[in-house]
């Protein structure tokens, strides 16, 4: 009971800082924080990593957070208040400090990180992989080939080289499911490369 009033306290405060904010799909932002966040919850619950550290349920919280230094001007006392200690230091190692344009910055801070960040990383790309399978359409061939790829291609095979072993069943999980989710991306940037546009 506890925890699921942390949580939805900890969503609210999500939500309105990231209010006004859009994903290129037209959701709100704080969708895809939902759905990483989730997405390490029942995946957490099922392989039963980090319960015994009490990470069980901070990382799947901490998730909600993930992208709030880079897309709000909150600090890092109000973060500190609402996510506690560890949830702050999850957070800070997941926030890219420096934009897109610093990519192999990013990646080398990612796969230095501890686990806990590294997982929900891998979480966070695996959302940001079947939300682009879904909605390439509109979103687009060029978008995804050109700005999409280049960021969460090189990132993926970075992590996937480097080792879990607190969280080794959810990272072989996450990791197979992005596979798969890149793979159908592939499949469907090729597909709709070739297909003939209709004339207007």
């Amino acid at each position: 009971m506890k925890d699921s009033f942390k949580f939805k306290k900890t969503l609210a405060f999500v939500q309105k800082h990231h209010t006004g904010q859009f994903r290129d799909n037209g959701l709100p932002a704080w969708y895809h924080l939902l759905r990483v966040s989730h997405i390490l919850s029942s995946l957490l619950k099922e392989t039963k990593e980090g319960k015994e550290s009490g990470d069980y349920t901070i990382i799947s919280r901490a998730a909600l957070g993930h992208d709030i230094f880079e897309d709000t001007k909150v600090t890092e006392k109000e973060v500190l208040v609402v996510f506690g200690a560890r949830g702050l230091t999850l957070i800070r190692g997941m926030t890219n400090w420096w934009g897109d344009k610093e990519k192999p910055r990013y990646i080398k801070q990612i796969c230095a990180s501890e686990e806990a960040v590294r997982l929900i990383k891998l979480a966070d790309l695996c959302d940001n992989y079947t939300s682009v399978v879904y909605n390439i359409k509109s979103l687009g061939v060029p978008w995804t080939k050109f700005y999409f790829l280049p960021i969460v291609s090189p990132m993926r095979e970075a992590i996937s080289k480097t080792t879990f072993r607190t969280y080794k069943k959810s990272a072989e999980i996450l990791l197979r499911a992005i596979h798969r989710a890149a793979l159908l991306l592939e499949e469907e940037v090729i597909q709709l490369s070739h297909t003939p546009r209709k004339l207007t």
